[in-house]
């Protein structure tokens, strides 16, 4: 690996696989091509084939694979300091995130703000859809070959969920299993972050990675997600959340996923755009 060089990387990985719905690189498109002339991008090629065929217990295995191995290269490629992902299913994210976990010698926190665990496996997945078993490779186990391309695994004291709201049986027992910490959405929304707070003085590392899954939002304030699930975090709340995290902590990643536009697409967009302006996200204050 090269010396550190400092640099941000803009990934855009319109990958909708793992969801097997194409609306989402539809919408990671619409997106991109509202920022790119703002901002430069390093684009991973997603294949547009419309069959998806099941390997390995994973809905378009070999597309999700591929991709991900693509990812990895390009990221070995810029060695960054940080990365922001703009995404299309949550399943992106193991590059980025096992980088970066990496590159700061393990020490990453991350933060999955996401309406769900994504902590599946490709054994107890009810769907077979890869997007809910994203964090479970992160912590090291799922599918083999995908695990041992990543750059490294999370411990369970790196992860914290929060707005999680919606889990399958078998995620409630790996978390349980796990001591996985958890805070829900109405705790966030009651402006209650002490708990969290002290899980991220728990972990003793400013190094902070903000997953961001749009459907953690409450779909009555943002209804453009492709799992939209009731009792999320309020907008205003989100915001303020963001604000004491970038206040306190190294942010080193980010990513925004599962943007999937309804009714009016380039209404959406904006709204889209509003929002993240509102929240201020790290490493979106460039674009």
């Amino acid at each position: 690996m090269s010396e550190f060089s400092g640099e941000t990387l803009n990934l855009f990985f319109p990958q909708w696989q793992g969801s097997a719905r194409f609306e989402l690189f539809e919408g990671a498109k619409l997106l991109y091509e509202f920022l790119y002339s703002r901002v430069s991008f390093t684009q991973i090629p997603t294949s547009l084939t419309y069959s998806l065929v099941t390997d390995e217990n994973i809905l378009g295995y070999s597309q999700i694979f591929s991709q991900f191995s693509d990812a990895c290269k390009a990221i070995e490629a810029h060695n960054p300091e940080r990365i922001l992902t703009i995404g299309g299913d949550c399943g992106v994210e193991i590059a980025p995130i096992s980088f970066l976990n990496k590159r700061y010698d393990q020490t990453l926190t991350v933060i999955w703000l996401d309406a769900h665990g994504d902590l599946n496996t490709p054994d107890s997945s009810p769907s077979t859809h890869f997007h809910g078993m994203p964090l479970r490779v992160l912590l090291g186990e799922g599918d083999v070959n995908i695990v041992n391309r990543a750059f490294s695994t999370l411990c369970p004291e790196q992860v914290i969920l929060a707005g999680a709201r919606e889990f399958d049986p078998p995620e409630r027992n790996f978390i349980q299993q796990k001591e996985l910490s958890v805070f829900p959405a109405k705790a966030i929304n009651d402006g209650n972050f002490d708990n969290l707070f002290s899980a991220l003085n728990k972990a003793d590392s400013d190094k902070l990675y903000i997953h961001f899954d749009l459907d953690v939002i409450e779909p009555e304030e943002f209804p453009h997600v492709a799992c939209p699930t009731p009792g999320g975090i309020h907008i205003d709340r989100l915001t303020d959340l963001l604000v004491v995290l970038r206040s306190n902590f190294d942010i080193v990643g980010c990513s925004v996923l599962e943007f999937l536009p309804t009714g009016s697409k380039n209404l959406a967009t904006l709204e889209l755009v509003k929002l993240l302006d509102r929240v201020n996200l790290p490493l979106l204050a460039a674009l």
